[in-house]
């Protein structure tokens, strides 16, 4: 999982990741390595997690608009704690058949 674009958005910045989904086990996962880092930066906000209109990204929702070179940190921190992580598509995957051969069945009639 990567982060495919940010914006800033009113007074909160969007990280949109590459995947569907962030289970609530990666939400702590991310919530435990960022936000002690956020804290020795001096950002007392948060993070929260979203489901934008794409239906194939999530969204990390920082609860403020650092500055430039701070923001960059914190991607690049949200970044690598998220690398690992699988990015999960919205549409399953579909059975495609191939190949059928319709063979003629015996008569059961005597």
């Amino acid at each position: 999982m990567k982060i495919v674009d940010e914006r800033e958005a009113w007074i909160h910045t969007h990280f949109f990741v590459d995947s569907a989904l962030v289970t609530l086990q990666e939400q702590r996962i991310i919530s435990m390595h960022v936000e002690p880092e956020l804290r020795q930066m001096g950002i007392q906000y948060g993070l929260r997690y979203e489901k934008p209109a794409n239906p194939e990204q999530s969204l990390i929702v920082l609860e403020c608009i650092p500055f430039e070179r701070t923001r960059e940190a914190i991607k690049d921190l949200i970044n690598e704690t998220i690398k690992d992580f699988p990015s999960r598509s919205a549409t399953p995957p579909r059975n495609v058949v191939t190949n059928i051969t319709v063979e003629e069945a015996e008569s059961a009639q005597p």
